[in-house]
């Protein structure tokens, strides 16, 4: 992602964050790709299909939950509010 797809890739990470979250299950980097492809079911706009695959691809790029954490500083946020609920 970059530039404007970079911006719009994190507010979609965020609402399946929020939405994990919501519903009391662990947020981690599989979780949310998962989160983002039921969200990618829900009958929504061509574009908005576009942006959750373009989402997912990135996160997919993280293969260690480790690295995503350092490259996306909000995902360590996110981990330390699964500690907190656990």
């Amino acid at each position: 992602m970059s530039g404007q797809e970079e911006g719009k890739g994190y507010v979609i990470i965020g609402e399946a964050a929020l939405s994990l979250a919501l519903s009391g299950r662990k947020i981690s980097v599989q979780s949310l790709i998962n989160e983002l492809g039921q969200m990618a079911k829900a009958g929504i706009s061509t574009v908005r299909q576009h942006d959750i695959s373009e989402a997912s691809s990135w996160l997919k790029s993280f293969t260690d939950q480790d690295e995503a954490i350092q490259h996306v500083p909000y995902l360590h946020t996110l981990a330390d509010l699964n500690d907190e609920m656990n």
